[in-house]
């Protein structure tokens, strides 16, 4: 049999492990902690806190053939990702091909385009074993990342990572009655800065530029009802008013920024950008002077404060740096991170990847979830195409397709300016790959089905309706459970 191996037991690892299992394989699965969940498994692993909610509603957040449990909050909890990914494990015993506490600590190619995997499971010596296939599934967050500003090592306050605010009592304990100051105001920002409210004397939000903010639930239309935003946002209808003039659409939905204080208006002689922070409160919050903003290209650090690009300075007790992740993939040799363009510091394209799962000078490895945004469907779709190029079903893609696959990665890289996140574009990425995999749901005229493929939200289970794998009655009745706001005219 195939021997496969798969690092990580996040949302990734599980899809990659389920496919590969699907096709008869039984892989090996690494996992360097006690138990499954990857950035939502629990403190400290990227999901900044156990209060943190998902940003996209249960529909869009869920493998295409494991439903979410009855009551569920539309926007699910941490604890309760956490909960649906073992959920998720034991359905479908996965269980089973999981090595826990195994930390992978290299890994090499070796003769015959396999590769060899070292790892120190617990506090035993170190083993190796050698596998025709990898996936990489370690996760895209891996490493929290400070920038290094000036005067940083001077400041005599404390200094946290997003990373380490994962509970309320923890904000109880550290911020009791202090002057904070949050370092971005992307999600964990914002985020973090309305919890802090009822605990910190004063919060203030730094940022380098200014951004939509958009509450989770948004009308389709002026007078519309209320949605989760995903499934107004993530649909193949070209028509539709947040394609046709995005920055109208976003003021339309989530209100003009610099209406409620001038350090997050939009600069008049550029375009507006779409960045996008999905959060509930902050606007209002700013605007009853529950939290201070402040725009600057550079924070300059002393003892006992900041001082701004503007040159006003204030002191602060407390820093919260909530400056994102870096990837980490240090188990690879340096000649296998140079083939992979790997730049740690990138934040947006750390790796240059065709889908960002293969690369022709590694063969036998493939990625999965490791680029910025990952998104469920994204994941089991990836997992899928890999899994049946494995077992044969599927040819690998041509060097050439490949190649033009990573120069496109790499214009990305380049682009000026840096989009938010590589593929905004979630449904042309998502379709591309199901195009791959035979999954596409390409409808005749009267399916029932048609105008919610067409004009619906594009949620997971659109991908079980035809080709391998295929579960059409379970696909239908998660597709038509999920409210279509752009089907209400």
């Amino acid at each position: 049999m195939t021997s496969v191996a798969v690092i990580g037991t996040g949302p990734s690892g599980l899809a990659a492990a389920k496919s590969l299992a699907e096709q008869g394989l039984e892989p090996d699965v690494f996992e360097a902690r006690s138990d499954i969940g990857g950035m939502w498994g629990g403190p400290a692993r990227g999901a900044w806190s156990s209060s943190a909610r998902t940003n996209l509603s249960f529909h869009s957040c869920a493998f295409s053939d494991f439903p979410w449990p009855p009551g569920t909050e539309v926007f699910p909890y941490r604890s309760e990702l956490a909960g649906y990914l073992k959920g998720y494990a034991e359905e479908f015993g996965l269980r089973e091909f999981i090595r826990f506490d195994s930390r992978v600590e290299s890994l090499r190619p070796e003769a015959g385009h396999r590769w060899r995997i070292a790892y120190r499971q617990g506090g035993s010596a170190r083993n190796t074993a050698v596998y025709d296939h990898v996936v990489v599934a370690s996760g895209f967050f891996s490493k929290p990342y400070t920038p290094l500003f000036a005067g940083l090592e001077d400041f005599r306050g404390r200094i946290f990572h997003s990373a380490d605010c994962d509970s309320p009592q923890i904000f109880g304990e550290r911020f009791h009655g202090k002057r904070v100051l949050v370092v971005g105001a992307a999600f964990s920002g914002t985020e973090i800065a309305s919890l802090l409210v009822q605990f910190a004397a004063s919060v203030t939000v730094a940022l380098r530029t200014p951004m939509w903010f958009v509450p989770r639930w948004i009308p389709a239309y002026p007078d519309g009802r209320r949605h989760p935003l995903d499934l107004v946002f993530y649909n193949r209808c070209r028509d539709h008013p947040w394609k046709q003039d995005p920055a109208r659409f976003l003021a339309a939905v989530a209100g003009d920024p610099g209406a409620v204080s001038p350090e997050l208006a939009f600069d008049r002689d550029r375009d507006i950008p779409l960045a996008i922070v999905i959060a509930d409160a902050f606007l209002d919050q700013v605007r009853a002077r529950l939290i201070g903003v402040k725009r600057s290209a550079r924070l300059t650090f002393d003892a006992t404060g900041v001082t701004f690009s503007d040159g006003r300075r204030q002191d602060f007790d407390v820093v919260v740096m909530c400056t994102g992740f870096q990837s980490d993939l240090r188990f690879f040799g340096a000649a296998e991170r140079r083939i992979l363009g790997f730049q740690s510091r990138d934040q947006l394209q750390p790796t240059l990847l065709h889908r960002h799962v293969f690369h022709p000078d590694l063969p036998g490895l493939a990625f999965v979830g490791h680029y910025r945004g990952p998104y469920f469907p994204v994941m089991e779709l990836q997992s899928r195409w890999i899994s049946r190029i494995v077992t044969g079903e599927l040819p690998l893609p041509s060097r050439q397709e490949m190649m033009e696959g990573i120069e496109e990665e790499r214009r990305i890289r380049h682009q000026i300016p840096r989009p938010q996140f590589p593929h905004g574009d979630f449904v042309g990425l998502a379709d591309g790959l199901a195009g791959d995999v035979g999954v596409f749901p390409r409808l005749d005229a009267g399916h029932p089905l048609r105008a919610h493929i067409e004009r619906g939200p594009v949620v997971p289970a659109h991908f079980r309706l035809v080709g391998p794998d295929a579960k059409p009655d379970l696909a239908a009745k998660l597709i038509l459970a999920a409210p279509a706001p752009l089907l209400e005219r």
